[in-house]
């Protein structure tokens, strides 16, 4: 589209001149010159012949009549925002040292105008035309830069329409899909406790082994729906708060009670360093969602007979809930990335305890929808640190 410009726009002058004879010297001065001329009858005439060829128009102030004046400047109007013709404008003898008239006037406050006044030398009028015909490619340069910039927006438009439609019909399969799992895994759940329970008839001490393993897997794998299925949610803003007067001090304190076994079974060290009575305008059960994620994957990664510690403080107009371990901790280059979907830094993905690489993803997005942020900081062989900040209830 360029070279087509190049080749082919903004080369023409268009002449209006009263008489034929002003006319042809005109035409052949500039012919002379290299320049391609365009002899107009008169203006509505070279408004007509205005197209992507204009380069400039030459008028003689005598051929700018009341008439031809309407015509120029609906015509100048019309034109698109990145045109502006340059026009030049003969005037009378020694007119520009005195008041210029209306009607110059006029077409000078509303066009590109360079008024000459005659007698004009060769050599001005020829520079003068040269120079408006820079001008005028300058402007078609423009309409190029515009016309692609307007293609670029068009296209980034398609495109976020389309990512947004994928992940809208992402979100809808996540969803669907996790619901439809739920269901079959919970009559497996339902089936496995009835059978230990003996409503089937004896077991033995193997078959019970064996019954504990799929409720162990079944409950693996219901987590590791839910987590999905929580992404899916709020993906598509679907997850609603129920923000009420929350002592969080109560509920750090309440921690240790759901994760206990696992404590016990690596012989963790626990610990907790709470400030009494941090209240905060939040929702309970998602604090605590966060919580239980964050001190699950401590516990996780953290060898057996190592330490964890809880801390809840306040300060600056904000309540900092902290889960410390002496675990194996993140490379610093990792830091930010643990916090995106499906990533599992430092894990194979074939490990047996490892998840969906979603947990912290979706903690620090539900921190956010509480008005506050998950940060984490570590430090490789000593452990790390995940702080959850959330406004006080000021």
């Amino acid at each position: 589209m360029k070279e087509l410009i190049a080749d082919q726009t903004a080369t023409d002058v268009l002449v209006v001149a009263p008489t034929g004879r002003d006319a042809q010297l005109s035409q052949q001065l500039l012919k002379d010159a290299g320049l391609r001329v365009r002899i107009c009858e008169s203006m509505h005439d070279a408004c007509s012949q205005i197209d992507e060829n204009s380069g400039v128009m030459l008028v003689a102030e005598e051929a700018l009549d009341s008439s031809a004046r309407t015509a120029l400047l609906d015509k100048l109007r019309a034109q698109p925002a990145w045109s502006d013709i340059p026009i030049i404008v003969f005037t009378g003898e020694d007119e520009l040292s005195r008041t210029i008239p209306v009607a110059l006037r006029e077409i000078a406050a509303r066009a590109n105008v360079t008024l000459l006044e005659r007698p004009v030398r060769i050599a001005t009028l020829v520079t003068a035309v040269r120079s408006a015909l820079r001008a005028r490619a300058r402007q078609f340069d423009l309409r190029v830069y515009l016309s692609e910039r307007l293609e670029t927006e068009e296209q980034l438009r398609a495109a976020r329409e389309a990512a947004e439609t994928a992940n809208q019909a992402k979100s809808n399969f996540l969803t669907t899909m996790s619901h439809e799992l739920r269901t079959p895994l919970n009559a497996i759940a339902g089936y496995t406790e009835l059978l230990m329970m003996g409503i089937g008839g004896p077991i033995t001490d193997t078959q019970r082994n064996h019954l504990e393993r799929i409720e162990k897997s079944e409950r693996h794998l219901l987590a590791l729906i839910n987590d999905v299925l929580n992404f899916a949610k709020i993906e598509a803003g679907h997850i609603q708060l129920d923000r009420r007067v929350v002592d969080l001090s109560e509920v750090v304190d309440e921690l240790e009670t759901f994760v206990e076994p696992q404590l016990h079974a690596k012989s963790l060290l626990y610990e907790e360093k709470i400030e009494p009575a941090l209240m905060a305008v939040t929702d309970r059960e998602k604090v605590k969602q966060i919580l239980l994620n964050l001190l699950s994957n401590a516990i996780k990664f953290t060898h057996n007979g190592g330490k964890i510690q809880v801390g809840a403080t306040r300060a600056n107009g904000h309540i900092n809930i902290s889960v410390t371990d002496s675990g194996e901790g993140i490379h610093p280059d990792k830091l930010e990335a643990i916090f995106e979907p499906f990533v599992q830094v430092g894990r194979a993905f074939n490990a047996p305890s490892d998840g969906t690489g979603l947990g912290l993803s979706i903690s620090r997005d539900l921190a956010k929808k509480l008005g506050g942020d998950l940060t984490c900081r570590s430090e490789v062989g000593v452990g790390s640190t995940f702080t959850l900040e959330l406004p006080a209830n000021n």
